[in-house]
């Protein structure tokens, strides 16, 4: 019996929903008044920063407008520059808080080679790496300020009370040389030099002298004063320790932050910023420890007084190129001039020491330590230099290196971006013709 056949329905395909219309970039109407919107919200950011207005509220205002739009460039820029604005705000009101959180990641940067050292090489546990490095700095740090702290004060007052004698026996060694023979020839009198002297330049040296002395051991009081606070005595240790601990899973959650087709163009730029500086900061700081120690020794084996402090000031100041050598130069050739009763031999002896050892580290250590990955031209450091130290002041002198090299760095990446987006663009051109 023959089985009923079915009539064949034609198959029809479901139908194709058609494609969202993507942002064309121009904003129509509607859009334009919510951008206004978002604009005259931002003004009212920029004021509340320095009123009394909520930043938190007016931010979240603008983000929570101007997300469904985030496709006009219009808008995302806004918004991008709204949570610019607006993180810059929190940092510096809640500066204070951060403190800690910085110095231990800053810690934590500076001892993690010496943790994966331990790490692979010994197949010491990180944790029990990160605990026994925290309890050696700690344990040196302790002893530092309890065996050193009172010379460090002691010498440190001394030399602010001794500025003053070394700008008066300046102006008597003038007067009494054969400078003042040479100058009468000319028609100056010895009287109008002394009191040119003694009431124009000797002040202002000693002026210079105090500022520089006060400004650079102010960063010696500020660490005292973090030392001294219980808070951080307490939090600063833990929170290295577990930076140090869990450093590559820190460094793994940022990396997954960054988008994905963004991301393996970040590792790449994050590994060169890492490697300068990694370079910088870690050997510039050995170097800086070593410069400040052989400092030390060597005035105190030539015999000047106050070595101790002239070292810890060439420590910090070996940061600063150029500048910071000019520095400890002069400052340490008057406290020379009072360390002996002739005042040639003990500046001669202290310069030459001074110089010797700049040579030897900038030629000799410098190379070894650090290398040569820095790359900045030194026009381009000095200029450095003197704009983050007009911004930023001492801070901005230490950290003018690093900053400018990142910026080569971020400067040096986005060329060879654009390279290649031209040559691929070339290469696409020649291919369609």
């Amino acid at each position: 019996m023959p089985r009923p056949t079915r009539s064949k329905q034609s198959a029809v395909p479901p139908p194709v929903p058609a494609p969202e219309p993507e942002p064309s970039g121009i904003p129509g109407i509607p859009e334009m008044l919510v951008i206004g919107t978002g604009l005259v919200l931002l003004l009212t950011l920029l004021y509340a920063l320095q009123a009394f207005g909520s930043p938190f509220i007016i931010a979240g205002a603008i983000l929570f407008l101007l997300y469904p739009l985030r496709g006009f460039p219009v808008a995302k820029n806004i918004m991008v520059l709204a949570t610019a604005l607006f993180l810059l705000w929190l940092f510096a009101t809640i500066d204070e808080i951060l403190s800690p959180f910085v110095l231990s990641l800053v810690l934590a940067y500076l001892l993690h080679p010496v943790v994966t050292r331990l790490e692979n090489t010994w197949r010491i546990p990180r944790w029990s790496s990160a605990v026994f490095i925290i309890l050696i700095s700690i344990a040196v740090l302790i002893v530092l300020i309890v065996l050193g702290l009172p010379h460090i004060i002691g010498q440190f007052e001394g030399i602010l009370q001794a500025i003053g004698t070394i700008s008066t026996q300046f102006v008597e060694w003038v007067l009494d040389g054969r400078f003042i023979k040479a100058l009468q020839k000319y028609g100056i009198s010895a009287d109008q030099l002394r009191t040119m002297l003694t009431n124009s330049i000797a002040p202002r040296v000693e002026d210079i002298l105090k500022g520089i002395l006060k400004g650079t051991f102010g960063i010696v009081s500020g660490l005292q004063v973090i030392v001294s606070g219980i808070v951080n005595i307490i939090i600063i240790p833990f929170l290295t320790f577990f930076l140090l601990k869990d450093f590559p899973l820190v460094r793994h959650r940022i990396k997954m932050l960054v988008p994905r087709k963004r991301r393996a163009q970040s590792v790449q730029f994050y590994h060169r910023v890492d490697e300068i500086l990694g370079r910088y900061i870690r050997g510039t700081t050995i170097i800086a420890i070593i410069d400040g120690v052989t400092v030390t020794i060597g005035l105190w084996i030539i015999g000047i007084q106050y070595p101790l402090v002239l070292g810890i000031l060439s420590g910090f100041l070996f940061f600063v190129p150029y500048f910071g050598f000019i520095t400890i130069l002069c400052v340490s050739a008057f406290v020379a001039s009072l360390s002996m009763g002739s005042i040639s031999l003990p500046v001669i002896s202290t310069v030459s020491f001074l110089g010797v050892l700049h040579i030897i580290e900038n030629y000799v250590l410098t190379p070894r330590i650090i290398g040569n990955k820095i790359g900045l031209h030194p026009v381009l450091l000095i200029f450095s230099l003197f704009i983050f130290g007009y911004f930023l002041g001492f801070i901005g002198l230490l950290i003018a290196i690093p900053a400018a090299a990142i910026i080569i760095v971020s400067v040096k990446e986005w060329e060879m971006n654009r390279k290649k987006e031209l040559t691929t663009d070339a290469a696409e051109e020649k291919e369609e013709a």
